[in-house]
C-alpha cells in the first residue's frame, strides 16, 4: 500500500527557541503512474534574473559547535551574491538502498538552517545542495556517479525521505534553491522515479530546483527536463597531463568546451549554472581537476591559472558566452594556505580572480 510521507523538522527559531513542524506529503506513486500535481510546475525559460555570483560551502565540519559564520563573512568579502551549502548523505557503497545524515560527517538540520540565516543576514541567497558520499566504496572507482542500488524503489525512498526533510527546511528558512541530486549518472534517465520525487519536492517547497549534472554525462541527463535550472559541475580537463599550461592554452581548451556545452544544451529553454567550479592547488589540477585523492605536489599557480582561463573564456568583458546564468565556486570549506593541495582558494593567489569573476558576473 502506498505511504504518506510525513516530514518532522526541529527548527531552530531567532528567538533560539527549538519549533517542531510538520508538514505532510502526498502519496508516493508506484513508478510508471501519474503523479500529481504535475512535478513541472513552472515556466521553462531563461533567466532574466541578475546572474548567480556563487561560492560553495561544504558543511563538512566534524566538530558540532563549529560555525560557519566567518566563512560566510569571507565569501561576501569575495563579492559572491549567492552561497550553495553543501550537504553530505552517506550510503555504504554503491548498492545500498539506505541513505542517511551521518551522525559524525553530517550536519544536522538544525545547523543547516542555523547556516542558511546567518548567509540571510549577510544579504546571500541561498542554496541548499545536498550530495551523495559512500562510506566504503568496494571499488577505486565506485562513487555517486556509478552508484547501482539492489533495490531502485527503496533507494528512491530513502533518498526522497531526506532530500523531503532539505526541501521543508528551504520552505521554513526562505532558502532560494534546491538541488534534487548531483551527479548521479546511473539514476538521473529514471523519470519515472524522478517525476515522483519532484513532485512531493513541489507540494512543501516553491522554490527553484536544480539538478547538478556530472560534466561527463551532461549531454545525457535527461533528469533536466523536470528542474527548473540546469546545473553541470565544471571539471572538464583542461590539457592532456604533459599537455601546456599556460593560460592561453588553458582558456583555449575553455573555449571549446563552451561552444560543445551551448550545442549540448541548446534544446533546453531553462537557465544555465555551472553548479561547481573548481580546481586543486597542486600540480596537474588542470588536467584532472575531478581528481581528489590525496598527496601530489603543491602548485598554487596552477589553481589561479585554472580560474583566470575560466575568466578569460566565460566572463571576461571581451568573452564572447551569453548563456551563463550564474557559477559556483568550489569549494571555499578548509584551511587553504601555502603548501595545501586542497580546493579551497582561501588565502591563495586564486582568490583574487575568483573575485574578478565574482566582478564579471555583475555586469549584465
Amino acid at each position: 500500500m502506498p505511504r504518506r510521507l510525513v516530514i518532522g523538522l526541529a527548527v531552530l527559531l531567532p528567538t533560539g527557541l527549538v519549533v517542531t513542524r510538520a508538514l505532510s506529503l502526498p502519496r508516493h506513486e508506484a513508478p510508471g503512474q501519474a503523479a500529481s500535481p504535475d512535478p513541472i510546475a513552472k515556466p521553462l525559460q531563461t533567466s532574466h534574473e541578475p546572474r548567480q555570483r556563487g561560492v560553495a560551502l561544504g558543511l563538512f565540519a566534524e566538530d558540532v559547535s563549529f560555525s560557519y559564520a566567518p566563512l560566510l563573512q569571507e565569501i561576501v568579502a569575495l563579492g559572491a551574491s549567492h552561497v550553495a551549502l553543501v550537504i553530505p548523505l552517506y550510503q555504504t557503497n554503491g548498492a545500498s538502498t539506505e541513505l542517511r545524515l551521518h551522525t559524525r560527517l553530517s550536519p544536522t538540520l538544525e545547523t543547516v538552517a542555523d547556516t542558511v540565516r546567518a548567509a540571510q543576514r549577510l544579504g546571500l541567497e541561498v542554496t541548499l545542495f545536498p550530495i551523495v558520499r559512500l562510506l566504503s566504496p568496494r571499488t577505486p572507482t565506485e562513487w555517486r556517479g556509478t552508484l547501482a542500488p539492489s533495490d531502485r524503489e527503496a533507494w528512491f525512498a530513502s533518498y526522497g525521505q531526506i532530500v523531503g526533510d532539505l526541501a521543508s527546511l528551504a520552505t521554513l528558512t526562505g532558502a532560494t534553491r534546491l538541488v534534487v541530486g548531483s551527479e548521479l549518472s546511473t539514476l538521473d534517465s529514471d523519470l519515472p522515479r524522478w517525476k515522483n520525487l519532484i513532485s512531493l519536492i513541489r507540494a512543501v517547497y516553491s522554490g527553484t530546483l536544480v539538478y547538478s549534472s556530472n560534466w561527463d554525462h551532461y549531454q545525457d541527463a535527461a533528469l533536466f527536463e523536470l528542474v527548473d535550472e540546469i546545473g553541470v559541475v565544471g571539471y572538464f580537463g583542461l590539457r592532456d597531463a604533459k599537455g601546456p599550461s599556460d593560460v592561453s592554452a588553458l582558456a583555449a581548451r575553455w573555449r571549446q568546451i563552451e561552444r560543445q556545452i551551448e550545442f549540448n544544451l541548446s534544446r533546453f529553454d531553462k537557465p544555465f549554472v555551472l553548479t561547481e567550479l573548481g580546481y586543486r592547488s597542486r600540480a596537474g589540477a588542470t588536467a584532472e581537476p575531478w581528481d581528489e585523492t590525496s598527496g601530489g605536489t603543491p602548485d598554487l599557480d596552477e589553481q589561479r591559472r585554472g580560474f583566470e582561463a575560466f575568466r578569460l573564456a566565460w566572463t571576461a568583458p571581451d568573452s564572447t558566452h551569453a548563456r551563463l546564468d550564474g557559477v559556483y565556486i568550489w569549494n571555499w570549506y578548509g584551511y587553504g594556505g601555502p603548501g595545501t593541495t586542497s580546493y579551497t582558494p582561501r588565502d591563495k593567489p586564486a582568490a583574487q580572480t575568483i573575485k574578478q569573476i565574482l566582478r564579471d558576473l555583475e555586469v549584465p
